[in-house]
């Protein structure tokens, strides 16, 4: 038999489906911070998945060098002020970082001029999409609540030992302990983040999560009959 851990943990909690109809079937990523899922998705891309990152097209959505840019770039500044802006009229995202994380008005409101856009866009590239096996939608943050549990058909959650994390985010992010704490602490419980997972990505080592991969694409490009 082999190691245990490399069962893929299948939780069918959804009740509520997107109906595939003749698109590709399409999943959910997300995980903690640091806990890997950049790497979860580059491999599934090498596989042949098709990836849609949300952090990229909320950068996209927030530069001057496209139409839907300019049009969020110009309600964030009615709303926030020149002073999260730099010189060059670019939105000042350390500035903005530092402001959402301390003020939950300020979070709401940046959440309120970018997601319904940011949202847009993913439902355009998902019915756009031809011949990939399946549609992996990264979402860094996500809550209880969140629009892409009901979007995608299934939800891939990565998580990472505690103190394994806490490492990944202090080195990656140069910061001091009690910051990476706050951090850790500020985002979805890592119990709530697992009721949400179909499939439970372990993250301890590289070989272990491409071995988990594995069976998951096998599993997802086979033919699945849903309830």
């Amino acid at each position: 038999m082999g190691d245990k851990r490399d069962q893929l943990i299948v939780d069918d909690h959804h009740q509520e489906k997107s109906d595939l109809g003749k698109r590709a079937r399409c999943l959910l990523l997300t995980g903690g911070i640091a806990s890997g899922k950049t790497f979860v998705s580059d491999y599934l891309a090498s596989k042949g998945a098709m990836i849609i990152d949300t952090d990229q097209i909320s950068r996209s959505m927030t530069q001057s060098d496209n139409e839907q840019g300019r049009a969020a770039l110009a309600e964030i500044r009615a709303y926030f002020g020149a002073d999260l802006f730099t010189e060059s009229g670019e939105l000042d995202r350390a500035k903005m970082r530092a402001l959402i994380f301390n003020d939950l008005n300020a979070k709401q409101q940046l959440e309120a001029i970018l997601h319904g856009r940011i949202r847009s866009a993913v439902e355009k590239m998902i019915a756009e999409a031809e011949n990939v096996p399946y549609i992996v939608v990264v979402v860094p943050v996500i809550d209880l609540k969140s629009p892409y549990l009901f979007l995608c058909d299934e939800v891939l959650v990565v998580e990472v030992p505690y103190q394994l994390q806490l490492q990944r985010l202090m080195a990656r992010d140069n910061i001091d302990q009690a910051l990476a704490e706050k951090i850790i602490n500020a985002q979805i419980s890592r119990l709530d983040r697992r009721k949400l997972g179909n499939h439970i990505i372990i993250n301890e080592n590289n070989q272990f999560v491409k071995r988990q991969l594995d069976k998951l694409h096998q599993h997802y490009i086979e033919p699945i009959v849903l309830a």
